[in-house]
């Protein structure tokens, strides 16, 4: 790695309207510090933020659960306690855990609301204003509403503070933008700084970089609280994002070209216009655009169920999962689609598979993944079904990497803003939907895999996006320049176009 004096050179890369690109030397030296090309950048944003957020999930979700049974001065549990524990003979007992789930529920669903819906609003707006002003702004926005949410917490679970304080706090950094807004920002940085063909695998470098800070919480984030308790925790969160937005002021060189900066409100009527203008613009491969959006969503729900329903289904006879066993197969099945995100897309470049390809692969390994799941009957089962789901990483990046290239570089940001605001809404949606369907599931249906039938329903939605990439690759023309992304007299980087130092 250079030194931050060290002056280069780079080659700057630019989409061209059919599909393909084109390189134009910038021989002006520029710093490593400067340069958005070098080889770590949003890399080290996506670590310290994603390891601070995903922190957060299992350690409040406990916090809120300990804390209704405290409200309720119903007794403690230990961490094997599961409905298969004798005490659950007792009618009593049973009751009193019943208040428990169902309190603990309604707290935890009021604080996902006044994080999910702010933060899903928020990345509509920045979205589109980043593809004007730069990706920047919206991660130092995220990191600033995550640190005052770690910080408000931090406060309300030192002096015991009422619940809506920990809303107030979700909903600070719901308004920052929190995850949907970073995530906008690091894709479409990344689609800003590599060219199409290799744009897969980079993104599939984030997913994995993602996943691998999710294994590391799942394993650690049970004894953590268990030894330190939980405002180590959160000072840990705090010091992350603090970290992290030091990191973006100083260190991250913006990607943004400057010939494509405008000034613009971030609060305007344009900003949501031009998000839906991204899907709903007469442009040539527009049905492409939102059936690979149908898709993803398809599979955003699916992945999104096992994580949901697993405290439930782990829970429950016949697996009795204390919570430390829970967080294990997490943290497995996290490290499982980290290395498989990236080992996948490289073997399918190596071996000529196309995008397409790979994500109909990751789509038949997360399939068998969920029926292995709802069919496990031991906790071997349950783990050999992280081995099934070992390349069930490997659809999303593809998605997008397909998808950034049907849109035009000055449309990344509203097209990732859609996306990242869809994957936290589905992940919202899949707690409104699949708990009350697998309760329903267990609690009136008879039969020995009564309990995995929502994962074999997931499974069954997974043909969905089987067949419509199917139809896509029927449908798409096999060069490049017949399918582009924008018609002629709808460039808007034309301008910018005659500019370019070939």
């Amino acid at each position: 790695m250079m030194s931050g004096e060290e002056p280069v050179t780079v080659d700057e890369i630019e989409d061209t309207p059919n599909g393909t690109t084109r390189t134009f030397s910038n021989h002006q030296p520029i710093s490593w510090r400067n340069n958005p090309h070098r080889s770590l950048t949003v890399e080290i944003v996506i670590f310290l933020y994603l390891t601070g957020i995903i922190l957060e999930i299992p350690v409040i979700q406990q916090y809120l659960y300990d804390r209704a049974r405290e409200d309720l001065k119903a007794p403690g549990e230990d961490d094997k306690d599961t409905i298969c524990n004798p005490r659950y003979d007792n009618s009593s007992e049973h009751s009193i855990d019943d208040k428990v789930h169902k309190k603990a529920s309604q707290y935890i669903l009021y604080v996902s609301m006044a994080l999910t819906l702010p933060a899903i609003f928020t990345a509509c707006f920045l979205g589109s204003w980043s593809d004007k002003r730069g990706r920047k702004g919206p991660m130092i926005t995220a990191s600033i509403g995550s640190a005052l949410d770690a910080l408000i917490i931090l406060a309300a679970i030192h002096w015991k503070l009422p619940i809506y304080v920990f809303m107030i706090a979700s909903a600070l950094a719901g308004l920052g933008g929190y995850y949907p807004t970073m995530v906008l920002a690091l894709l479409a940085y990344v689609a800003d700084t590599s060219p199409p063909d290799s744009r897969a695998l980079r993104l599939g470098i984030l997913e994995a970089i993602a996943f691998i800070c999710g294994t590391v919480v799942y394993f650690s984030s049970g004894v953590w609280i268990k030894k330190y308790g939980y405002e180590s925790v959160y000072l840990v969160m705090l010091a992350l994002h603090l970290l992290n937005l030091v990191y973006v002021v100083i260190f991250l060189p913006e990607s943004l070209p400057p010939e494509l900066k405008k000034n613009t409100a971030v609060l305007s009527c344009n900003s949501i216009k031009s998000i839906f203008t991204v899907y709903f613009k007469n442009r040539l491969g527009r049905w492409v655009l939102i059936t690979l959006l149908i898709c993803a969503v398809l599979v955003y729900l699916a992945g999104f169920v096992v994580q949901t329903l697993l405290v439930l289904f782990g829970k429950r006879t016949p697996l009795c999962w204390g919570s430390s066993v829970i967080g294990y197969f997490l943290g497995t099945t996290l490290f499982s689609k980290a290395v498989g995100a990236v080992v996948g897309i490289k073997l399918c470049s190596c071996l000529g598979v196309s995008n397409f390809g790979a994500v109909q692969m990751g789509i038949i390994f997360l399939m068998g993944s969920l029926i292995m799941i709802g069919f496990s009957r031991t906790t071997l089962e349950m783990f050999l079904a992280t081995i099934v789901g070992f390349f069930s990483g490997v659809p999303q990046p593809c998605i997008r990497a397909e998808m950034s290239r049907l849109v035009n570089k000055e449309e990344q940001g509203a097209l990732f803003a859609i996306l990242a605001s869809l994957e936290s809404l589905c992940n919202f949606c899949s707690q409104l939907i699949f708990n009350p369907l697998y309760t329903w599931t267990v609690t009136e249906l008879k039969g020995k895999y009564v309990a995995g039938i929502t994962f074999f329903i997931n499974a069954g939605l997974l043909l969905i996006p089987m067949v419509l990439i199917l139809v896509i690759q029927r449908s798409k023309p096999s060069k490049p320049k017949e399918f582009p992304p924008l018609l002629d007299d709808e460039n808007p980087v034309k301008s910018y176009s005659k500019q370019e130092r070939i």
